[in-house]
């Protein structure tokens, strides 16, 4: 009777460890066969357990995004040496990307395969935000450290190509508007350098959001235009809408958007800009085009510094976007699809002006 009661309370006490361990943890019979797992385990693939429990562990590796190549030495090697380790990124139940980190462990004394879990998503962004800060640190040091070595001759070649195009034949004046057309892209490269490298925490003010997207969708209607392209905005706030920021900045963000909108779309089409709610907190801006889209595959690095997708883009407009708006407390979501068009929601915090 004492020894029944002893196992009774040391399997009470190993229940309280396995469900409130810090990680994931699931037990496997020797059948592959999911026995139990604790509530870490639920939140990580966000489902139930008693909808995995009794099924096949192999119809988890499912969820893993590797190579059917690397799931297979995976489990080769637990197989072969009773214990395995694998990084991950996966796609919970509810569709959500985690990357996680798994170790499996054979028990010898029960036959049965014990699963550690430690969901390392939060690692993984906060690395990929580190990098991405590190990166315009670097770009801001190099764009200072050249400007003034780059613009002193160019400023000299856009005068001499001036005064060319004066006694210059008419073959010349072709070549010289083209080395003329090439010195303005070498400028706006390099201003994109610059507006990358400028510290964010410039002077805020109140400004009406509305009457900025309003004056930016003007300025770039003619350049629609030209594309057979046409801007058409949906407003679904009736009240004044105010943003505490920095106006030329955000007017910058707009611009930027909205174009890249109008490169993507060659054969012409519909920008749908709307402004809306979204809660009573934040104010979303959508720009969606009818474009060539993303490919999914480039749509977590659009944002890096260099990493465009255009033949002549420099990679530095959605960097430098991405700073403003998260110098502005907001927030940027891109959905796109391939040969169908790309959404960019920017998501701002409200102000009210004291």
């Amino acid at each position: 009777m004492k020894f029944v009661l002893v196992e009774y309370e040391y399997r009470q006490k190993f229940e309280h460890i396995f469900q409130f361990f810090s990680n994931g943890l699931f037990f496997v019979d020797k059948h592959g066969i999911v026995l139990e797992m604790n509530a870490q385990m639920e939140e990580i693939l966000q489902i139930d357990k008693n909808k995995v429990v009794g099924f096949n562990a192999l119809e988890l590796l499912d969820l893993f995004v590797n190579p059917f190549e690397t799931k297979k030495a995976f489990v080769t090697q637990l197989i072969q040496f009773g214990k395995a380790e694998l990084f991950s990124e996966i796609r919970t139940f509810l569709g959500e990307f985690k990357y996680i980190h798994v170790k499996v462990f054979k028990q010898e004394d029960t036959n049965l395969y014990l699963a550690e879990v430690h969901d390392e998503s939060e690692k993984f962004h906060m690395k990929k935000r580190l990098n991405h800060t590190e990166s315009l640190s670097t770009i801001g040091q190099l764009a200072a450290s050249i400007a003034h070595e780059i613009r002193n001759p160019m400023t000299s070649l856009k005068g001499f190509t001036q005064l060319l195009q004066q006694t210059t034949n008419e073959d010349g004046k072709r070549y010289l508007a083209v080395i003329n057309d090439e010195i303005k892209r070498m400028e706006e490269i390099l201003t994109e350098f610059l507006e990358v490298s400028k510290p964010t925490n410039n002077k805020f003010e109140y400004f009406e959001l509305k009457e900025l997207i309003s004056e930016v969708v003007n300025f770039m209607a003619p350049q629609a235009l030209m594309k057979n392209i046409e801007i058409i905005i949906t407003l679904t706030i009736d009240s004044i809408c105010k943003i505490l920021g920095d106006r030329n900045l955000m007017k910058q963000v707009f611009m930027n958007s909205i174009k890249n909108a109008i490169e993507a779309m060659p054969k012409g089409g519909n920008i749908f800009i709307t402004i809306m709610y979204t809660g009573k907190k934040d104010v979303c801006i959508e720009i969606k085009d009818q474009g060539q889209g993303i490919d999914a595959d480039q749509l977590d690095k659009i944002f890096d510094p260099f990493f465009t997708t255009k033949s002549g883009g420099t990679g530095l407009g959605l960097s430098h976007s991405s700073q403003v708006i998260k110098s502005h407390g907001g927030s940027i979501e891109v959905e796109s699809e391939v040969e169908v068009g790309t959404s960019f929601k920017f998501i701002l915090p409200l102000q009210h002006e004291f």
